[in-house]
């Protein structure tokens, strides 16, 4: 009989594994594109992180949520990618978030609801200008205002993910906002 359970456990071992890949699949690329700005290379990311996730699932602790260990797997695939590729890249802020939650992205708060051409040209240069602040931000300080503020993920989740402390996140999230803000406020972005 032990023969017989062995395959069943396997079996069901399986379908949890792919279950939770379809159920964080989008959710994972959205995090991965805005940390390394292209499709591409968010897919290889996300690729690489299903593979650990699979291969080190042992190790996950089931009494938290899946979503906060595969942001820091995610996390330390694109951190190890940067070792191999330092070139700088734009975070995509027109990405879907994949989800319906009640903060506003940096694209959200730039959108008007009745844009006239001069209006509409004004928001695409800021979204640009956006882009670009986020992207010459640092790895560490570009992935605590993705998590946080693109995102929308709880400071503690983001503590979590990231590895460090909340007063550690929050420092983090202080510095990025305020470079964000003074690269923003001397190209006239409001």
């Amino acid at each position: 009989m032990a023969k017989e359970s062995a395959p069943a456990s396997v079996d069901a071992r399986t379908d949890q594994i792919n279950r939770l890949i379809e159920q964080n699949a989008d959710r994972a690329y959205a995090v991965a594109l805005r940390m390394t700005g292209n499709a591409a290379d968010a897919g290889d990311v996300v690729q690489e992180a299903f593979l650990r996730a699979i291969k080190y699932m042992g190790s996950y602790d089931a009494s938290l949520p899946f979503e906060g260990w595969l942001n820091q797997i995610i996390r330390n695939v694109y951190l190890s990618s940067l070792g191999v590729e330092s070139r700088r890249r734009s975070v995509s802020l027109s990405a879907p978030r994949g989800d319906d939650e009640d903060s506003a992205s940096l694209e959200d708060v730039l959108r008007d609801d009745e844009p006239g051409p001069e209006r509409l040209a004004q928001a695409q240069a800021d979204s640009e200008s956006v882009r670009k602040a986020v992207a010459g931000l640092s790895p560490t300080l570009r992935m605590a205002v993705v998590l946080a503020d693109l995102e929308g993920m709880a400071r503690e989740d983001c503590a979590r993910t990231l590895g460090c402390s909340l007063a550690a996140f929050d420092v983090r999230l202080h510095r990025a906002r305020a470079q964000l803000r003074g690269i923003l406020s001397r190209e006239g972005v409001r």
